[in-house]
């Protein structure tokens, strides 16, 4: 596919992501304050937000080969149909289970709309272009995650946390019709990939030169982000912002996570794959151990911003790197790999750091999540070296 039709095939498949990123962070940042308002202590929001993540764990990889065999728009449409029902789930039944509930669900779904979406962006775009293309997909999908929490707190701060929900769930309406442009990438004629066989590729994709690499640097920085998602939201509750400035606060981390794509190109240019990496790893751990000792609404929103700029470099990269050795033909699966990856991050560190929260108070979470990425980091640079990023068009 080129010219024209590649790009309103990207054009579709980016204002998706927006859509349903907005949708995501529409509600996200304000479920674990729900659950407090519903009874649920740190260790049972920990517990729930960890859990929810379970079922997307194991869905990613079938998810991966389902849009190998059948193409991105069904994967795609089946998750729209799952926030909508997450947002009806979450407005009409109020308990710790039902948010479980729809929290799985919208973690499933995000599954499949990531897969899809990843799948797109690599079928479509040349290997010159593809990190360019992959910035400008995080790009939609950052300014999603903009608008999204701002909606969400000024919603939820007029009319309460089930209005937020049920708004979430609207917007999936226009989604359908930015679904239908993706059905112009076709799955091949003969797939060789199928539910039955998607496990077996897992192996020969990790022996692939830097993909355990890439594994390892999604996890760690997943790792960190989610216990950001998952209890800043309470710290900044309980040093006084109210939920329109929470919501604020989480735009700012995404506005930071959109802007930093511009330095994506030429701050690889400069440090290389390892030292961009380290310097978004670097980033992520600044956010979470000087969190404890702030207490304005502008410290916290840059601190936060420090999160959104780490992530900001990494997930492009990461994209790429996943692409460039994987064939066409089950790349599906090894973007489905890949959330299975993060998403395993996203069931240990709220409970691993619940944990901690529950022992120790908000701030010790937060700075024993600092240290866990500072350890980390020399051992992401012994094995992303050798690692390399393909296309150089800058996004």
């Amino acid at each position: 596919m080129r010219g024209a039709a590649a790009r309103r095939v990207l054009l579709f498949n980016n204002l998706l992501a927006a859509v349903s990123n907005g949708a995501w962070y529409v509600m996200s940042p304000f479920i674990p304050l729900y659950l407090g308002a519903i009874g649920a202590s740190a260790p049972v929001i920990g517990t729930v937000l960890g859990l929810a993540g379970i079922v997307p764990l194991l869905v990613a990889i079938p998810a991966g080969a389902v849009a190998d065999q059948h193409g991105p728009a069904g994967m795609a449409g089946w998750s729209v149909i799952a926030y909508a029902a997450a947002g009806t789930v979450l407005a009409l039944l109020h308990s710790v289970w039902a948010v479980t509930l729809a929290y799985t669900l919208l973690g499933a779904a995000n599954i499949g709309f990531a897969v899809a979406a990843q799948g797109v962006v690599a079928s479509v775009s040349p290997p010159r272009d593809r990190l360019a293309n992959f910035g400008y997909y995080s790009l939609w999908s950052s300014g999603g995650a903009v608008v999204g929490p701002i909606i969400g707190g000024a919603v939820a701060g007029q009319f309460g946390y089930i209005a937020a929900f049920v708004f979430a769930g609207a917007l999936m309406v226009p989604s359908f019709v930015f679904v239908s442009g993706l059905r112009a990438v076709t799955p091949p004629a003969r797939p060789v990939v199928s539910l039955a066989n998607a496990f077996e590729l897992v192996g020969p994709i990790l022996r692939r030169r830097g993909i355990p690499a890439v594994l390892l640097i999604s996890f760690m920085v997943v790792a960190g982000q989610t216990l950001q998602q998952s209890f800043y939201p309470i710290y900044l509750s309980r040093v006084g912002l109210s939920r329109t400035l929470i919501g604020v606060v989480f735009a700012a981390i995404s506005l930071s996570s959109m802007l930093v794509r511009s330095l994506l190109t030429p701050g690889h240019e400069r440090f290389g794959t390892t030292g961009l990496v380290l310097v978004a790893t670097g980033l992520a751990a600044l956010s979470l151990g000087i969190t404890p000792w702030l207490r304005s609404f502008w410290l916290l929103a840059g601190a936060g911003a420090l999160m959104g700029a780490g992530t900001g470099l990494v997930f492009p990269l990461t994209m790429n790197l996943m692409t460039a050795p994987i064939p066409p033909e089950y790349r599906g699966v090894a973007f489905g790999l890949r959330q299975a990856v993060q998403r395993l991050a996203t069931v240990v560190s709220p409970i691993a750091f619940g944990a901690v929260i529950a022992a120790d108070g908000l701030g010790a979470g937060f700075v024993t999540g600092a240290l866990v990425l500072i350890a980390a980091m020399p051992i992401i640079a012994l094995v992303s070296e050798g690692v390399r990023v393909t296309g150089t068009k800058r996004p």
